[in-house]
This record gives C-alpha cells, sequence and structure tokens, in this order.
C-alpha cells in the first residue's frame, strides 16, 4: 500500500485476495471512498502485476480502540 502514500497506508486496515477479487479494508467511510478512487485509478496496472485479477472492493472495518 505504500505504493498510494503513507498516509493512506495508514488508514488501511487489510487486504484479501480472494477468487481474483482484491478486498481493501479501510478504518472510514472517508478514507474507503477515498481508496476506491485510487484503486480504479491504478486497476490497469493491478490487472498487470496481480495474476487473475477480477476487481476490488473497499469495506469499512474501524480499528478497535
Amino acid at each position: 500500500m505504500t505504493a498510494f502514500g503513507m498516509q493512506l497506508a495508514n488508514k488501511v486496515n487489510g487486504c484479501t485476495l480472494d477468487s481474483g477479487t482484491l478486498t481493501v479494508f479501510a478504518e472510514s467511510s472517508a478514507w474507503a471512498a477515498r481508496m476506491r478512487f485510487v484503486l480504479a485509478e491504478h486497476e490497469t496496472e493491478l490487472r498487470d502485476v496481480t495474476p487473475g485479477y477480477r476487481g476490488f472492493t473497499v469495506r469499512v472495518r474501524p480499528r478497535k480502540p
């Protein structure tokens, strides 16, 4: 995630790749929206470097206090 910048990377709680779908868990809905925008901009690159890539989803999973 550091390819997208440290500020954005610090707001991601985790990622999974299952059946070609990249799922990114963001800290809040605001950061999830920003991550969706960034991933959409880089989707061609994701397809190039991730075998079987089909798409992405971004979900909100706040960190525990």
